[in-house]
């Protein structure tokens, strides 16, 4: 057990849990994947990964199992974690670090604020300044071009799409994407084939690994649709364009080059 007298920023952490994948890739790297103890579901990145005992999922976390494996700092997801959870944690004199990131920006605030509590403040500034200059980079090479209307899938039943005011909305905004959706009350409403249809898309992004995973055979019956008629329907893997780390710039970069291949012609 930690002793009360000593500040957290005096420890150095040596049993690390990251409950929630962004987390998980965060620890790594910062180069402390050998002091990670337990992780969350879907932590599949880096490979190594895969071999930490999973402790939490979408139901919360499992509070026994964690306990067990005497973790001195516990990373969690706002999203992923029943606060009542979080105080039993700290009763039991174990530091927790609440990660709330929701939009790009928050990648580099947020890593830094762990970097601190780790520790790691060298290795998070060269991860920031790389992520920061190739962002910037794709920002700069894509904003002046043509607007495309693109109907952003991010599930397929119920069929669901982002506002204009989240995260979804910040990787849009890099490649110069409009949104037909951007005005909905909701961060990420369901919608129905009718509302898409009389949008009338140019671009459909769908969020899958899987082209063949029947996401997209809605539209297949809908040709009416521009996106449809000129096959300018994408699948971009969700592990690209979900996760708050600095490999969102491959889903950005790809979503950009996609849709720049497909710039319709003056």
């Amino acid at each position: 057990m930690l002793l009360c007298s000593l500040s957290f920023n005096s420890l150095a952490f040596e049993r690390i849990a990251t409950l929630a994948p962004h987390l998980t890739e965060w620890v790594y790297s910062l180069g402390l994947g050998d002091k990670i103890v337990a992780v969350s579901a879907y932590s599949d990145y880096p490979a190594d990964a895969l071999n930490k005992p999973i402790v939490s999922d979408v139901n919360g976390i499992n509070l026994d199992a964690l306990v067990r494996l005497e973790p001195d700092l516990v990373l969690v997801w706002q999203g992923g974690v029943q606060q009542g959870q979080i105080e039993k944690l700290e009763h039991l004199g174990i530091k927790v670090h609440i990660s709330q990131p929701t939009m790009l920006a928050d990648i580099t605030t947020e890593l830094n604020k762990v970097a601190v509590l780790t520790k790691t403040e060298a290795q998070a500034h060269v991860i920031t300044s790389r992520f920061e200059e190739k962002l910037s980079q794709l920002r700069n090479q894509y904003q002046n071009r043509a607007k495309q209307n693109t109907f952003f899938q991010v599930w397929n039943s119920p069929l669901i799409t982002a506002n204009g005011d989240n995260w979804i909305q910040n990787l849009l905004d890099v490649c110069a994407l409009s949104n037909p959706f951007a005005e909905h009350q909701v961060a990420y409403p369901t919608v129905n084939k009718e509302q898409v249809m009389m949008k009338n898309p140019d671009i459909i992004i769908i969020s899958d690994k899987n082209s063949n995973s029947g996401q997209g055979e809605i539209w297949q019956r809908l040709p009416m649709i521009n996106a449809v008629k000129n096959q300018r329907i994408y699948y971009i893997n969700p592990d690209f364009l979900h996760r708050y780390t600095e490999r969102v710039l491959i889903g950005i970069e790809q979503l950009c080059q996609l849709t720049e291949l497909n710039q319709p012609k003056e």
